[in-house]
């Protein structure tokens, strides 16, 4: 997905200008220390100590791109990396993670080679990025300011004034008018009235659907619960709306967990598996394994397998119905397995097959999707990722937990996932299930 408001490849060819000119210029001072002794040193580097191979640049050419995206200088300006001194911060970066590198790798950088290199790479790339602002410029941004107060006015006036390098006012309003979001290319959403907070529900949702980037002037309350704020408008703290659950790296670190445990969990559940169909089977009439239409991912409509705790008819005069704890419909076997999620086993092939995954939302009956998202005000942003066979909700909330309730977790995962939530949500399943508690 290119970012809105840029031009079509400007990431690529910055990323790919930058390597080229970190490997080039490595490659260009280890030959100079090579044929040359610096004051200081005990003569010429010898050719054993610092391999050039093309594996070895493109580990130079990965530091350097990494340390680069680290100082957030793909999607600023060159005046305002500048301004900040992102460009020399990154070439110590790069210095930092190439020694790194090369350390695990049994190897040591020279500290004649980095002392060159890391101050002329600060040089070398703002050479190259003044000559990639004109072959791709970045263009202004339009950004629209929604909200009431002193904040709001602040904003504004920073943006109207041309404060904010490659950022223009595409308007103000007040009211928090979503008819005025189409014209801009990033929205800051500045109120903290509480009749403006369904409108900051529907901003989101809009989001989600790629029209625009989403930020938020945090107020007190917002900062004290929210991670550290890092951006800024002027000198007003400016806080991202990220779905950082729905990125291509937590997707592909999810996928991974999915193939590689889920893989491993089917095989070793398989025999408990086949034991529970029997019993299921021969306890009570009906096939031992269900399939229900659930909501997935993009809310598109799946068929899901369960293994039966209820009655074959359990449905045939009410439709589909929730079930509560006492549920005269479940069978006795049915109540064991509820307690120890053996009934959800089945869902491993659908977490393995790629429509279900091992963390994230739990997968909704249609007929209730359609009523929760009349009833609960963001209730959409669930679908943004792939259900789950175990998730925050399940293993933080209580089994009369109500959906509302539940979708704050699944919401806090979206918006504030991380790698180690998962490993946090995964050994806290394993606790779940044992204690048999939870959703």
């Amino acid at each position: 997905m290119k970012p809105r408001g840029r031009r079509p490849g400007r990431g690529w060819l910055l990323a790919g200008g930058d390597a080229c000119v970190a490997a080039g210029l490595f490659a260009l001072v280890v030959v100079v220390r090579r044929l040359l002794s610096l004051p200081g040193t005990l003569g010429r580097l010898p050719a054993s100590n610092l391999p050039l191979e093309p594996p070895w640049l493109a580990l130079v050419a990965f530091a350097t791109v990494a340390a680069l995206w680290l100082a957030a200088t793909y999607d600023e300006p060159l005046a305002s990396v500048k301004e900040r001194g992102g460009l020399l911060v990154a070439a110590l970066v790069a210095g930092g993670l190439l020694v790194a590198a090369y350390f695990f790798a049994g190897r040591a950088v020279p500290r004649t080679v980095l002392l060159v290199w890391v101050p002329l790479l600060s040089f070398a790339l703002g050479g190259w990025r003044s000559l990639a602002e004109v072959l791709a410029p970045i263009g202004t941004r339009a950004v629209l300011v929604l909200g009431s107060g002193e904040d709001a006015r602040r904003a504004a006036e920073a943006l109207r004034s041309g404060q904010i390098t490659g950022h223009s006012l595409a308007g103000w309003s007040e009211g928090v008018s979503l008819e005025e979001v189409t014209a801009a290319q990033d929205v800051i959403f500045a109120s903290d009235r509480p009749e403006d907070r369904p409108r900051l529900v529907a901003l989101l949702e809009r989001s989600l659907e790629n029209d625009f980037d989403l930020w938020i002037l945090p107020g007190l309350a917002d900062i004290v619960s929210s991670r550290a704020v890092t951006k800024s408008l002027a000198d007003l703290p400016l806080t991202p709306v990220a779905t950082r659950g729905a990125s291509l790296f937590a997707f592909a670190w999810r996928r991974s967990l999915d193939i590689l445990l889920g893989t491993l969990l089917l095989l070793a559940a398989a025999p408990v598996l086949l034991a529970v169909t029997l019993v299921v089977a021969l306890g009570s009439q009906g096939a031992p394994w269900i399939r229900q239409r659930r909501v997935g991912r993009g809310g598109r409509e799946f068929l899901l397998w369960k293994v039966r705790t209820m009655r074959a008819d359990a449905e045939a005069q009410t439709g589909p119905t929730l079930s509560g704890r006492d549920d005269e419909r479940v069978t006795r076997t049915g109540v064991l397995l509820r307690r120890t999620r053996l009934d959800e086993l089945p869902q491993l092939l659908h977490v393995v097959g790629g429509s279900m995954s091992l963390i994230g939302p739990r997968p909704e009956r249609p007929e209730f999707v359609a009523t929760y998202e009349n009833e609960i005000p963001a209730y959409r942003l669930r679908h943004a990722l792939k259900p789950g066979l175990t998730g925050l909700a399940q293993v933080m909330g209580a089994y009369a937990t109500q959906p509302d309730v539940k979708l704050r977790y699944d919401l806090g995962y979206l918006f504030h996932w991380t790698p180690l939530l998962d490993v946090f949500i995964l050994l806290r399943t394993v606790v779940t299930v044992l204690k048999g508690s939870g959703i």
